[in-house]
């Protein structure tokens, strides 16, 4: 018959079991971060849509109207492509620096202008 041991045929259960991930996060961890993303792509965007808008329409000033229209369109645009932006990346931390480095160039610049 068979002549092994009765601990041989035991197999721990341990290693049977699969390991749970702990990198995944929970539920709550997902909602915040999404959270958070929407409101960098709210709140930053319509800072990098507002400051990009008020240095082009500064740059082009001699045609006021014409101005005006122009870099609030293409403020609108930038809304739309920050906020894309901010759902397209992997990280978190390089969608705010996406956003930030942007609106601090911008406002540098606006305050090299001197308006």
């Amino acid at each position: 018959m068979n002549s092994s041991p009765p601990e041989a045929l035991v197999t721990p259960l341990t290693s049977a079991l699969p390991k749970t991930r702990k990198d995944t996060p929970s539920l709550l961890t997902y909602r915040l971060m999404i959270f958070y993303r929407f409101a960098l792509a709210l709140v930053g965007g319509y800072v990098v849509a507002m400051l990009s808008a008020i240095v082009i329409a500064d740059v082009f000033s001699e045609d006021r109207g014409s101005a005006a229209m122009s870099a609030t369109l293409i403020a609108f645009i930038l809304w739309s492509c920050a906020f894309i932006w901010v759902f397209m990346v992997n990280k978190a931390l390089k969608a705010t620096l996406g956003i930030v480095i942007p609106a601090v160039c911008l406002y540098a610049i606006y305050m090299m202008m001197g308006s």
